[in-house]
């Protein structure tokens, strides 16, 4: 294989990876993935695939050495989007001396406790919460913070482990919550936290080399808020809300991002807003994922904010027009809900991909896959991105989407 001199290490080879190899081809770059599966859908698209486990930092840093020192290989950026490995990348430009978030920032953000220890510390809004270990521990917290409270994990992604109480649950029940937040914790301990009410957003803002902070777009992100599963239903790009409430949504984030030291690349947080104002829920020095600023936004708005974080991460500057909406159109993400099962059939794809106005359908399941229950969003087994002149008009375009697929389970 002919080397390139000039490659991109990026990190994950899932699905949401595959826009930023394209975009970084299309800037005459190569591309270098890593990934534990060797299997991953993005391997086929990169000029270099390594199965490293993008969680592992020490395998990652004894690869970058080994390609630098023997193969010879210039790599000239490192970019982690769409995948909560914000920490190994930062770690990776650092030593590598490339441009990148310093790695006590990833650090932070990326462990859910330590970040709000930061938010309270520096008076910022943010939820009641305690990190809990034991079942003693949990019921003197959830006796701390009252009801309704939320159990989540620690440093995880997709609300894995993740599950609400409207009252106080039986000691059994408390007690299976708290496993499974632990389980998808490396820390083995979970975060016990108040429940807050409100519209959620992401909110995506990057700084550039020169450590200008600049707004990208702002996502709504509906949760049913009756349910005990904090599962997300959809996406609705741009955001519903005026700009004056926008304007103190990226005000917080930028503040934050100052706080924590964020110079360079991206900032991205999820919100809530609630009667008292916004309160600041996560935040990630990585790009969003969920289809997010890879699909949905560019469908509705023509924003290219993939790019502009490629010529970041290898410390050039991007122009402004790609930050810019060019389209003006509504998008929406909604998906279908079988029932649990062994999925038997899947009919109507076809049909769906050709209505005016469906951008895109991502299938995470095949037939002979099975469909669990709906506790997290890793058990979601399609995304349908459609857009409309207005939200009227893409919402009766994901309804006849979503009416022309089925997806039988036995």
């Amino acid at each position: 294989m002919k080397k390139s001199k000039r490659v991109l290490w990026v990190i994950g080879g899932g699905s949401l990876q595959i826009p930023i190899i394209e975009e970084a081809k299309k800037l005459g770059l190569a591309t270098l993935v890593t990934d534990m599966s060797s299997k991953c859908v993005a391997k086929a698209h990169a000029d270099y695939f390594y199965p490293v486990d993008i969680f592992d930092v020490a395998g990652n840093v004894d690869l970058l050495f080994r390609l630098k020192h023997f193969d010879g290989l210039d790599i000239v950026g490192v970019l982690a989007a769409g995948i909560d490995a914000n920490i190994t990348a930062a770690v990776l430009a650092r030593i590598a001396g490339l441009p990148g978030v310093d790695p006590q920032a990833a650090y932070v953000t990326h462990h859910k406790p330590a970040f709000r220890k930061f938010l309270t510390e520096h008076k910022l809004p943010c939820p009641l919460y305690e990190e809990v270990a034991t079942l003693n521990e949990a019921h003197r917290a959830v006796k701390k913070i009252g009801i309704p409270f939320i159990i989540k994990n620690i440093d995880n992604s997709a609300s894995q482990g993740t599950r609400k109480f409207f009252s106080i649950p039986s000691g059994p029940l408390l007690k299976k919550a708290l496993a499974a937040a632990r389980n998808a914790s490396t820390s083995k301990t979970a975060l016990i936290e108040e429940v807050l009410f409100g519209l959620e957003q992401t909110v995506e803002s990057l700084y550039d080399v020169h450590g200008v902070f600049h707004k990208c777009f702002i996502t709504d992100r509906p949760f049913d808020p009756k349910s005990e599963w904090a599962v997300e239903i959809g996406l609705r790009h741009p955001t519903s809300l005026p700009p004056a409430t926008q304007r103190k949504l990226y005000a917080l984030t930028k503040k934050t991002a100052d706080l924590l030291g964020i110079t360079i690349g991206a900032a991205k947080a999820d919100m809530i807003l609630t009667k008292k104002g916004p309160v600041m829920l996560e935040m990630t020095t990585r790009l969003s994922g969920g289809f997010d600023c890879q699909y949905l936004v560019p469908a509705a708005t023509g924003k290219n904010v993939l790019r502009a974080a490629i010529l970041t991460a290898i410390g050039k500057t991007f122009p402004k027009k790609l930050l810019t909406d060019t389209k003006h159109r509504i998008g929406i993400t909604g998906s279908v809900w079988p029932k649990p099962g062994k999925i038997v059939s899947i009919k109507g794809l076809a049909q769906a991909r050709r209505i005016r106005g469906v951008e895109h359908i991502f299938f995470r399941r095949v037939v002979g896959d099975i469909v669990s229950p709906y506790i997290d969003g890793t058990s979601r087994v399609c995304f349908i991105i459609v857009t409309g002149k207005d939200e009227a008009e893409a919402r009766a375009t994901l309804e006849k989407a979503q009416k022309a697929i089925t997806v039988v389970t036995k």
